[in-house]
């Protein structure tokens, strides 16, 4: 099982994949177009699994043999990839071909009940924009007409969506995956950073030197020290309106108007781990378990 899935990842760093395309074109929610530069030209890739992602894999041959059941038709399963004839950079690992009188790409998603309000009426186009970019990726390489969404959302809603192929969102999708793969990924220069999380993935370590800002770069930190401060301003303002909305409720649970609950002051209970009580009474134990964790600190003088 082990070696299946290092040839997965290893398989997977030779092309752009249909979850790839989304973080290019900065609409995926799992991952940025540095993550993707970074996963193919890393000589080890990351093999990050959540339980989500894991439980997902494990469900994919059950759900695809849900939609089989249900449309008597056969759904083969690929074991290897499958590249686009004209632009071998393109792969797709898919889930399953409907294998039918015209052949179609079967996507296979499991989805937390709370990821269901993204996704509209059974039967109907309505995914998330990510999920169209990968089906249509899928589409172009296969050269098929439609793609079926097989869906389980909260572990037992199984719902379908269909998507029709679309030429002109195809070339789009084309144009800025060769763009990337050729620019970025071949000329091994990374594309510009959209967050924290991408310049941290791509400057983990400083050399020790100094900079002398530009006068628009002294504009930058001047701006922000100014919304800093609006910030704080506008949190003690929060805090002092609080304060008020306390008083007045006084030891009432619940605060209303006109019959509108507007607030709730209610008494809980927490349980939480006493970290300095741990290593007072076991200070080897919680020597053994502590780690030194690397990363860069912005402070502002």
């Amino acid at each position: 099982m082990r070696s299946e899935r290092d040839a997965f990842l290893q398989a997977r760093q030779r092309g752009l994949g249909g979850s790839d395309i989304g973080a290019i074109l900065g609409i995926s929610p799992f991952k940025t177009a540095v993550d993707v530069f970074l996963d193919k030209t890393n000589p080890h890739p990351k093999d990050i699994q959540t339980e989500l992602t894991r439980w997902g894999q494990a469900l994919e041959p059950v759900i695809a043999q849900r939609f089989a059941q249900d449309h008597g038709m056969k759904v083969i399963r690929p074991e290897t990839s499958a590249q686009h004839p004209q632009h071998p950079w393109m792969i797709a690992h898919l889930d399953g071909i409907i294998v039918h009188d015209t052949p179609g790409v079967l996507e296979v998603k499991n989805v937390n009940a709370f990821g269901a309000k993204a996704w509209g009426n059974e039967g109907s186009d309505e995914v998330p924009l990510p999920y169209v970019a990968q089906c249509a990726w899928y589409m172009a390489i296969k050269n098929y007409d439609y793609a079926v969404i097989a869906a389980l959302f909260g572990g037992n809603d199984y719902r379908e969506f269909r998507l029709e192929r679309d030429r002109e969102l195809e070339q789009h999708l084309i144009e800025k995956g060769q763009a990337f793969w050729f620019n970025h990924v071949l000329a091994r220069c990374a594309p510009e950073a959209t967050s924290s999380h991408d310049l941290l993935q791509l400057l983990k370590h400083d050399n020790g030197q100094s900079v002398e800002a530009s006068d628009a770069l002294f504009e930058c930190y001047t701006q922000r020290q100014s919304r800093k401060a609006q910030i704080k301003q506008l949190e003690h303002e929060i805090e002092q309106l609080e304060l008020q909305i306390k008083t007045a409720m006084g030891e009432a649970a619940t605060l209303t108007w006109q019959g509108q609950t507007l607030a709730t002051w209610k008494t809980q209970n927490t349980r939480r781990f006493d970290l300095k009580a741990f290593e007072a009474a076991h200070p080897d134990l919680s020597a053994t378990f502590r780690r030194t964790c690397e990363t860069r600190v912005l402070r502002l003088k």
